[in-house]
């Protein structure tokens, strides 16, 4: 470095005085550590030290000043993306409390503000932080295997296979209300299907919690407070809610109900559920659609080749996309330490885990079904008449897909439908000249 001991020889009194070469130093040790700032002081000649050090003191002073800025500046953007929750979980305090009116007012806010209001999602494009969501469909339809699949990836930080999509990190909560001795074997399969361990991130409550009253639900907003869950599964919503009617108003307490535990938690609170009978609607009153957030339906689609196939619809989207679906299949996952074929129970050490499936697997599968069913309609005599339950006894076909596979049958004239509900019954029409049975019964 250049002896400046040489070149500048008057002492500097005031920082004013001070050349500027020492401002430029005191500057550049500002960005130091301590040890590369006496290394540069070292350089001063001995007469300005006093000067370079009060430099330095006002502009370290000053670079802490504009550090505080920096970060005042990014808290306030990061208060102003939580501001509404912190407000509505507020409002929902006040109101308890009856000053509605301070909440009203706090919960003004101007246009430039609520750009900042962004939805932040557990399970991209399909579960958002802080929200209410249902997944229903037919009885054996796979619900909790899906659920279970969900709550194990956001817990875990995986994505989730079956959707390929990502997800945020976050501990779970599964109220298992409907048992858990199934539930063990269908994490142990989800854990040696991923190669991760649950243990410390997903947490079940084994029991059939009485959510709608006050007892159970301030005891579990209180278990919430240590777990702080960003996933909270309830499976199922009837078995949490019994002797209440689902088809009366009477079920906005249950809504109220998991809003106060949203409310309280942040999480997302996901209720498994079921269909109408024979269709495809969310059972019980309009206030649960009308209160979700999200709504996901599941539904079987076929099985072949020792998989079965279910897909995942979007039926209502609040903040995204309501067009979306995720077709899936589900493999038997063996997670005992003996190796399968060896003489063991194997139905005791596997369990379902939904995977991503192909179109094109799904449509193989109910192929093979419709020409399994083909096979045994084309050998019913003409007149006799064959049942769904029939058929399912027959092939081992879910529910779902045989009475694909017969309408199947009845659009290409192979069968005719009578009946409805219950007797509801498909027959072999009377023989016809291009009957394909005429030639099914010849033998040469």
């Amino acid at each position: 470095m250049v002896d400046y001991a040489t070149t500048f020889s008057r002492p500097a009194v005031t920082a004013e005085d001070a050349p500027s070469f020492v401002t430029h130093l005191a500057d550049y040790a500002v960005s130091l550590t301590d040890a590369g700032k006496e290394q540069v002081r070292s350089t001063v000649p001995q007469e300005h030290h006093a000067v370079f050090d009060e430099l330095y003191r006002i502009k370290d002073t000053l670079q802490d000043i504009r550090d505080q800025v920096e970060l005042r500046s990014q808290v306030k953007r990061n208060l102003m993306k939580l501001r509404a929750n912190d407000l509505a979980r507020e409002m929902y305090n006040t109101e308890k409390a009856g000053d509605v009116a301070k909440v009203v007012r706090e919960n003004l806010l101007d246009a430039a503000d609520v750009d900042e209001i962004q939805v932040e999602y557990l399970v991209a494009s399909m579960l958002a932080k802080d929200s209410l969501a249902w997944l229903y469909g037919d009885p054996g339809c796979y619900k909790s295997f899906v659920a279970l699949d969900i709550a194990a990836s956001v817990a875990s930080g995986v994505g989730v296979g079956f959707a390929e999509a990502p997800t945020k990190q976050g501990p779970a909560l599964y109220v298992a209300a409907e048992g858990s001795a199934g539930m063990s074997k269908r994490k142990r399969a989800w854990e040696a299907k991923a190669g991760k361990s649950l243990s410390g991130r997903l947490t079940f409550l084994t029991m059939a919690i009485r959510i709608t009253e006050e007892p159970f639900l301030k005891e579990l907003i209180a278990a919430c407070k240590d777990i702080r869950p960003a996933l909270v599964v309830i499976d199922t919503q009837s078995r949490v809610t019994p002797g209440l009617e689902e088809n009366g108003s009477v079920m906005s307490t249950y809504v109220d109900a998991i809003n106060a535990l949203r409310m309280e938690t942040g999480a997302c609170i996901l209720t498994v559920h079921h269909t109408t009978k024979g269709t495809d609607v969310l059972r019980g009153h309009g206030s649960l659609y009308g209160a979700a957030d999200t709504v996901l339906y599941l539904a079987k689609t076929g099985a072949g080749s020792g998989r079965r196939y279910a897909k995942l619809s979007v039926k209502k989207q609040k903040d995204d996309r309501d067009d979306l679906f995720w077709n899936m299949g589900l493999c038997s996952q063996h997670f005992c330490a003996r190796p399968e074929g060896s003489e063991h129970d194997p139905t005791q050490c596997s369990s379902l885990v939904p995977v991503s499936a192909e179109w094109s697997e799904v449509l193989t599968a109910q192929a093979a079904a419709i020409d399994r069913v083909l096979l045994i309609v084309r050998q019913l005599e003409p007149m006799q008449s064959i049942t769904t339950a029939k058929i399912m006894d027959l092939t081992d076909l879910p529910e779902s897909t045989a009475r694909g596979a017969l309408k199947t049958c009845c659009d290409q004239g192979e069968l005719e439908k009578t009946g409805r509900g219950k007797t509801t019954a498909y027959v072999r029409p009377a023989a016809s000249i291009d009957d394909h049975s005429a030639s099914f019964h010849q033998h040469p």
